[in-house]
């Protein structure tokens, strides 16, 4: 049987060890379906257009090794490392889906204490969400005799509780794993499945938005949304006039745009 390290920061290792545990089980939640289709899941680190490296946990490829999916399990403890968690992942998978077009979905699987605004952001940026509230694995885990609960600044129950989670042997952090996502594990998979079952050939029918960044050369960057296709033609068309600077006709669109008060 395995046995825990000695670690001065019990509670880090811990949910280091948890989050793993965690990670690996949303990989074998789609493994089947991923593999049955044709597909292929693992981590793997994937490199923007700008040279920056992302380690991502899940990415699922075609057989000509495109990436499809990327999902990524995070597990936080505190409310307060929700900013800088969630604005890191809104980069890279925004940056990733710049640089890889074949992207059609990106997933996160948040673990632990999630703020509604964060939440909210991810999503912002295209990032589909599903939860796995702290409670539920404070519940999971005090089933197999770990506290995972404690005040911030207790040692002494997270480094017990480390201690006898390196005493279980494999098939108990296995099923560990498991039950912490059992909530999850139907949405994950339908999530993974409407992608790799839809008919990519049918894209045009299934359009239900567009969004459009512009960028001038002043280096301004422009978002435009639209409702269907057509609505994107039509503004295409008319930027696409004989002005030769269209600045004044991107402004003249933003104040158009802005609600009325």
């Amino acid at each position: 049987m395995a046995r825990s390290p000695n670690i001065s920061n019990s509670a880090s290792a811990l949910g280091e060890a948890v989050g793993k545990l965690f990670e690996e089980a949303v990989r074998e939640c789609v493994r089947e379906e991923v593999e049955t289709r044709g597909y292929t899941i693992q981590a793997d680190r994937l490199t923007n257009g700008t040279g920056n490296r992302y380690q991502i946990d899940a990415v699922i490829y075609d057989a000509d090794k495109n990436p499809i999916i990327i999902i990524d399990p995070k597990y936080i403890r505190y409310t307060k490392h929700n900013r800088d968690k969630v604005s890191w992942l809104c980069v890279a998978h925004y940056n990733l889906r710049k640089t890889y077009t074949t992207i059609r979905k990106s997933i996160a699987v948040l673990a632990g204490r999630w703020s509604e605004p964060s939440k909210a952001l991810a999503r912002s940026f295209g990032v589909e969400t599903l939860e796995v509230p702290f409670d539920r694995m404070v519940e999971v885990l005090s089933r197999h005799g770990l506290a995972f609960d404690w005040p911030e600044k207790n040692r002494t129950i997270p480094s017990e509780s480390l201690r006898l989670f390196g005493s279980l042997d494999k098939e108990i952090h296995s099923a560990i794993g498991t039950e912490l996502i059992a909530s999850i594990e139907n949405e994950l998979r339908a999530a993974v499945n409407n992608v790799l079952d839809a008919d990519i050939e049918n894209l045009p029918a299934r359009v239900s938005g567009v969004e459009m960044l512009l960028k001038t050369d002043r280096d301004e960057l422009i978002l435009r949304t639209f409702d269907s296709v057509l609505d994107s033609m039509r503004y295409i068309t008319e930027l696409l006039s004989d002005r030769q600077d269209v600045t004044e006709f991107l402004i003249s669109e933003s104040i158009r745009d802005e609600p009325k008060i």
